[in-house]
This record gives C-alpha cells, sequence and structure tokens, in this order.
C-alpha cells in the first residue's frame, strides 16, 4: 500500500504537494505477502522513494529492471537483509507557478536543507530532525549552524550539477 505525495491538509496552513516538509514529502508504505518476506512488525529506517518501486516489482516478477531505472529494489529489505542503502535524496520544484516557488534540496540522514532559489538573494532553511521533527525551527540563519548548513548547500550543488 502507498500513495501520492501528503497534501497537508491544513497542516502549517497549507495545502496541495509542492513544499518540501515531511508532510509533503513522505508517504505511506506498507509491503505485506510476500513469497520470503520476514514477518515483522513495526518499520525500517531506510529511505524509500517512489523511484524504488518500479524495480522492486520488476524483481518480484522475475524481470530486469531497465538500466535507466534510477531506484533500486526493496526485495533485500522485504527480505529481512540490511543492504547498503541510500543515505541521502534530492528533491525539487521547477515548475512556473506564480504562487509555487522553485525550489531544490536534500534530505540527508537527520538533516534537510531547502533552496528557494527563484529569488534573490535566495531563501534556505536547515532542519534536523532528532529535535525537531515538524520541521518548525529553521537552522540556517543560526551562526552555530553555519557549517552545518555548508555542508548542505556543498551537496545541494552537486546533486544538481548531477542531475543537469
Amino acid at each position: 500500500f502507498t500513495s501520492d505525495n501528503g497534501y497537508f491538509l491544513g497542516d502549517r496552513g497549507f495545502a496541495g504537494k509542492w513544499l518540501p516538509y515531511e508532510a509533503s514529502l513522505r508517504v505511506p508504505l506498507i509491503i505485506e505477502g510476500v513469497a520470503g518476506m520476514e514477518r515483522r512488525d513495526g518499520s525500517r529506517d531506510e529511505t524509500v522513494l517512489n523511484i524504488d518501486l518500479a524495480p522492486t516489482i520488476c524483481e518480484l516478477a522475475g524481470i530486469e529492471a531497465p538500466a535507466s531505472y534510477q531506484g533500486k529494489s526493496l526485495v533485500p529489505i522485504i527480505k529481512g537483509k540490511t543492504p547498503k542503502w541510500r543515505e541521502e535524496f534530492f528533491f525539487e520544484h521547477l515548475f512556473d507557478h506564480k504562487d509555487i516557488p522553485k525550489l531544490g534540496g536534500v534530505r540527508a540522514g537527520r538533516f534537510k536543507y531547502v533552496r528557494y532559489f527563484g529569488q534573490d538573494p535566495p531563501h534556505e532553511e536547515l532542519y534536523e530532525h532528532t529535535a525537531d521533527k515538524l520541521e518548525v525551527k529553521n537552522l540556517a540563519g543560526d551562526p552555530r549552524w553555519a557549517a552545518r548548513l555548508g555542508e548542505q548547500r556543498t551537496r545541494w550543488r552537486e546533486w544538481r550539477e548531477r542531475v543537469k
């Protein structure tokens, strides 16, 4: 079971699914009844993206996923293994819309960096998810987090160059 991106449903006063907060970025994923699957209750820590679904379905169907697929099959995780898995992911919203700003970012471990780059100067946000699961304290302007902000900004630039 899975669904499309969250719609905020009024959280933060927002609607829609275009902003980079967890209520919009994250989607539910429940997998049940796969042959060889280890039965367990609870969740895993690996970050799964929607691009992982097609390679997973291909592997479960015994079909080789095309090389052009960017995702990774979840079958090892489904079977209870602990494979080397992604530690971060890049996201962006580039749609031209008068009310929705263009943005990009990187979610890496316990941090999320967001950059609204359609204006000058760009607006940046940095969240630490261990202490701030709801992303209400933007650390980007806090001098104590300047080094981390710089690291995350660099990671965003590297990802952006890679996907051009």
